[in-house]
């Protein structure tokens, strides 16, 4: 029995030709090399509509860049997107890990309130795309396996192991297995 909560990736640059989209989708194709699905979108424009995607997810990446900084003292349009994505998130989802994805100078313009509920911020061109997977993917297998109760959990387990179907404990079937 096989669950699909895929790894979301927001990145407006996700289907785009240039070397942050060709970056992002070597981390999308890293991360299917380790088994896991991955949902590219663009866009985090609709946040109730993302906030109720995480049910349905593994974990999310986010992925911001330096030009939607705004020069000035005032907070960015980019950070206050960023604030209410995540507070829609961690309102529906406490543990659900978020990762951030951008260049390295990006992670000063990010306040802490916002740093203290993300999984990691990963530094776009200082590590291998297969590295980088191996983390996301260790960090969303144990945020899924944290999801079932232990009953349910062995209940999947057993089921996986059986060889024939219809083959129950205590019945005349399950001493075949």
């Amino acid at each position: 029995m096989r669950f699909h909560f895929p790894i979301i990736i927001i990145d407006e640059d996700f289907r785009s030709e240039n070397a942050s989209g060709l970056g992002i989708r070597a981390l999308a194709e890293a991360i299917e090399k380790e088994g896991m699905d991955v949902l590219g979108v663009t866009s985090y424009g609709d946040l109730s509509s993302f906030a109720q995607q995480q049910s349905r997810a593994s974990a999310f990446i986010l992925s911001i860049d330096d030009e939607e900084f705004t020069p000035g003292p005032e907070l960015d349009p980019a950070v206050l997107n960023l604030r209410n994505f995540v507070e829609e998130i961690r309102y529906k989802n406490a543990e659900i890990p978020i990762f951030l994805h951008g260049e390295t100078r990006t992670s000063r313009h990010i306040p802490n309130d916002i740093l203290r509920e993300l999984h990691g911020f990963i530094h776009m061109y200082e590590d291998t795309p297969e590295f980088i997977a191996r983390h996301v993917v260790r960090e969303a297998k144990t945020y899924l396996d944290s999801l079932p109760p232990p009953f349910f959990r062995a209940l999947v387990h057993y089921a996986g192991m059986v060889p024939t179907p219809g083959t129950a404990p205590a019945t005349p079937a399950a001493s075949l297995f």
